[in-house]
């Protein structure tokens, strides 16, 4: 798909071929430039553990770089996580870009999940701020109704003509190992196409003989050490919710214990959790993190599967912990923001999966496993469909076929958006989430364990998917809050309905508006402050509104966050979403 960059000088382009790791030397680095490093594709999580001295030489180039100069790195995610701690060394993390690959980029692996996406870091020297363009990535159209296949909701007064502004998901291309990267370099050309950078080097490393796979150096594997068992578990155990410590608790269950383990974790970025802090200082925090997860390591039984979910720089630290006492799995990606709203807006987070030895065969990709109700978490909408509700109900009509495989990038999954959907929880993750996980990775009876249940969806939808399920919550407020949510399912209701009024816990400083009805519509207050800047060649101010408006002024101070969403659609051009061919 294309993209437009607005006030771009595009970059000039240089390839460098790098046949052994000692020819990074040729690379010239005086000036402010922009480097694309491609790694081999194909590497496996023990390439990457047999990588030390050779990631360390790329590190070494990078910090002799000028000191404006970005890097972008292309490879696996289980590269760019073993690979991003000696980065940092000189260069400063800035983005995790997801981008979507062809369906052949890798082996399929029988039982397991397809991998569809490859990784780019992007960091840069300068430790202000990262430099790029206002990039916008054109917007796709639904082949049944002809509309954009993301519903704007009446909001398209909002957004510009143009597209969608650029997040670290980059699923409007495929690109494949096997046909170079001009797909990637047509963007970042454009992208980082401004002042002081000149020049996009692209240092391309995939037939580096230094970094090829062992497989194709014909070297032997190390086996796989699978830990045996060290206790017997009773052979029925009873769902339950725990309120206490995490680490305290997964240290009273016996080993070799649980099906499937699952940690929504704080992320340490101070977001404001009931009487308690997610600030700790990143040493203690990510040691904190070593210790819980290598219970989760000990408790759960060889061949399954433990689930971290944490934002991706912080994931990749825990690959660094896990990869030393387990089987990676694999990086699911997922692509949790409806549509971005800023430049390069981090979209996605990371689902960390590891084995104990050797992975099962997943039971939802094993067709005399997976139950029929459950079948349709794991065949997601293709996203080249729409999901307004009248369009899927002709399609299902009219029988088009409107659902894909499912691989490692969910893209059909969005976070809580409305008030009616949360519950009083600042952090809360969405049902279908829960539901795709367990249908993947676990079959009806089997025990799942998350050691931070907040108010309790995990173990809710677990309870409903009739999975027995361990709940473990440090806080008393949202322990009681899941026990309440759970007695509701015993009673026959919905956990998950929708509700009245307005939680007051947030996850960010931008406080909710209440519940209202509005005698004049936002919309037509924001599409009349832009006739309005059109009039005064600038963007109105309060004094503006009042003298010139036909509306109070209190409408625009109680209706919106800020007077930047009152000015929304004057700072853009709006788009108009009409039927393709009209």
């Amino acid at each position: 798909m294309a993209h437009s960059s607005e006030n771009c000088s595009r970059l000039n382009l240089k390839v460098v071929n790098i046949d052994h790791i000692r020819d990074l030397e040729i690379i010239q680095y005086g000036e402010p430039n922009v480097y694309l490093i491609r790694l081999p594709f194909g590497r496996s999580s023990n390439d990457a553990g047999r990588a030390k001295l050779h990631f360390h030489a790329i590190a070494q180039l990078c910090g002799r770089l000028h000191k404006q100069s970005t890097v972008c790195v292309l490879t696996t995610p289980a590269d760019a996580a073993a690979l991003l701690p000696y980065l940092e060394e000189s260069l400063h993390f800035r983005h995790w870009i997801v981008l979507k690959t062809t369906a052949d980029a890798y082996p399929h692996i029988e039982g397991q999940l397809s991998n569809r996406h490859a990784a780019l870091l992007v960091l840069n020297r300068d430790k202000k701020y990262l430099r790029y363009t206002l990039t916008r990535i054109n917007y796709t159209y639904c082949p049944a109704c002809g509309k954009t296949t993301k519903d704007y909701g009446g909001k398209t007064h909002i957004h510009h003509q143009d597209g969608t502004l650029i997040s670290d998901v980059w699923r409007d291309m495929e690109w494949s190992p096997d046909s170079g990267v001009d797909v990637i370099t047509d963007r970042l050309r454009d992208f980082f196409g401004l002042a002081p950078y000149n020049e996009l080097v692209v240092c391309d490393l995939h037939t580096c003989k230094d970094l090829m796979p062992l497989a194709e150096q014909q070297c032997e594997l190390e086996p796989t050490e699978v830990t045996p068992a060290t206790s017997v578990y009773p052979r029925r155990v009873r769902s339950r919710l725990i309120h206490g410590d995490c680490f305290e608790i997964l240290r009273r269950l016996p080993s070799n214990s649980i099906d499937f383990g699952f940690a929504d974790l704080p992320y340490n970025l101070k977001k404001k959790y009931y009487k308690s802090s997610d600030d700790l200082e990143i040493a203690e925090y990510f040691s904190w993190c070593d210790e819980w997860l290598a219970e989760y390591f000990r408790i759960l039984k060889p061949g399954h599967t433990l689930a971290v979910l944490n934002i991706p720089r912080w994931a990749a630290r825990h690959y660094e912990f896990l990869s030393s006492i387990m089987d990676f799995q694999g990086w699911i990606a997922w692509d949790a923001l409806g549509f971005p709203v800023r430049k390069i807006m981090p979209a996605h987070y990371g689902i960390l999966c590891f084995s104990k030895g050797e992975p099962r065969a997943l039971p939802g990709l094993i067709a005399a496993e997976r139950d029929d109700v459950e079948s349709a978490y794991l065949t997601p909408q293709n996203e080249l469909f729409c999901k307004r509700h009248y369009c899927i109900s002709s399609r299902a009509r009219l029988e088009i076929n409107d659902r894909d495989a499912l691989s490692d990038l969910w893209h059909d999954v969005h976070r809580l958006k409305h008030n009616s959907q949360r519950v009083e929880h600042p952090c809360q993750l969405p049902p279908l989430l829960m539901r795709r996980l367990f249908a993947l990775f676990t079959t009806a009876g089997e025990i799942v364990l998350d050691g931070f249940d907040g108010a309790g969806t995990s173990t809710l939808v677990a309870h409903q998917m009739g999975r027995r399920y361990i709940g473990v919550e440090k806080s008393k407020r949202y322990h009681n809050l899941a026990i309440k949510r759970h007695l509701l399912i015993d009673a026959g209701g919905d956990p998950f309905y929708r509700k009245n009024g307005v939680p007051q816990a947030k996850n960010s400083r931008v406080q909710r508006l209440p519940k209202k009805k509005y005698p004049v519509t936002k919309k037509v207050l924001q599409l009349e402050i832009k006739q309005l800047a059109e009039e005064l060649g600038r963007l109105p101010t309060r004094d503006d509104v009042k003298a010139h408006s036909q509306h109070p002024l209190k409408y625009f101070k109680e209706y919106f966050i800020n007077w930047g969403e009152v000015c929304a659609a004057a700072r853009t051009t709006g788009i108009v979403d009409t039927p393709l061919g009209s």
